[in-house]
């Protein structure tokens, strides 16, 4: 059973999807926080909470997206300050919990599990190497790129004709995505105006450059601190296809982890010919921890 839910933390408001496990009269629940990708929303796990009936799942809207409070203007969306968000979360929860990361929302995690390893029993990582990296070289035209966008004022979105203009829309994005997929997010992730056109939910200051990126030495110490058993699960045909030894080199940092790949693009836990066996592969992770 679903249940659509707010929590106010000191700093903001989050909302969230909370699906009961099945049975809920058994007390020995997986308890399971989920955190999707860049750009998407809690709906990006409705398949795979329907596929895990007997854990008790929070599918989370990370900060400015879906329907949860946006940034104020002039803050970024830094990595670090979504970690305090799902700590200060997980504290409510009064549990040690399950984190499955998708994307953006893996990398999310495994910084969760670094460095509040008391709060989680485990992590699994969907199609995700951990978070992007740069070079010091890089550093300053990055932030000088990054102040500059917020810098810029913005005119509001004109909006689609109707919502499924935009599933059409997403299906076409970054990453590809399949009809399904693409109205699971859109359905969750938009809204209709006054003046009658469809918008995004998501905050517009999600689309600007960040102002800084850890380097690939920073994202290792992170890393070789998480303790928990983890699972990186990638997508065959997603963005890592051809990383399989940056996948490997990455797998070895952890203290405890498995690296295994499944047929699929990068949203194959929620793509149609894909979502059940990625589901399974994560149940079984679960439940064998």
């Amino acid at each position: 059973m679903d249940r659509e839910t707010q929590i106010e933390l000191k700093h903001t408001k989050l909302s969230f999807i909370e699906t009961q496990p099945k049975d809920v009269l058994t007390t020995a629940h997986h308890k399971v926080v989920a955190l999707h990708g860049w750009l998407d929303n809690a709906a990006s796990f409705e398949r795979c909470t329907q596929m895990i009936p007997d854990c008790h799942w929070y599918s989370l809207d990370c900060a400015g997206h879906g329907k949860s409070d946006h940034r104020p203007d002039g803050a970024f969306y830094h990595l670090w300050d979504y970690v305090l968000d799902v700590v200060q979360f997980i504290q409510n929860l009064n549990a040690k919990v399950w984190l499955v990361g998708h994307s953006m929302g893996a990398s999310i995690a495994m910084l969760v599990a670094s460095i509040a390893p008391d709060k989680v029993h485990g992590l699994v990582m969907l199609d995700n190497l951990g978070p992007l990296t740069s070079d010091a070289s890089q550093r300053v035209s990055q932030l000088q790129h990054a102040v500059n966008k917020m810098s810029i004022d913005r005119s509001a979105s004109k909006g689609y004709d109707n919502q499924e203009a935009m599933i059409q829309a997403r299906m076409n994005g970054f990453t590809k995505l399949g009809y399904n997929a693409s109205k699971f997010l859109v359905m969750r992730g938009s809204f209709e105006g006054e003046d009658g056109r469809y918008r995004w939910r998501h905050d517009p200051k999600l689309t600007f450059p960040s102002p800084y990126r850890m380097d690939k030495e920073g994202v290792t110490a992170f890393i070789k601190g998480a303790s928990c058993p983890t699972l990186m699960l990638l997508a065959n045909q997603g963005i890592f296809k051809a990383c399989q030894k940056q996948a490997i080199e990455m797998c070895e940092n952890f203290k405890s982890a498995e690296l295994n790949w499944c047929d699929g693009g990068h949203h194959f836990h929620l793509e149609d010919e894909s979502y059940q066996k990625v589901a399974k592969r994560v149940y079984a992770f679960i439940t064998s921890h």
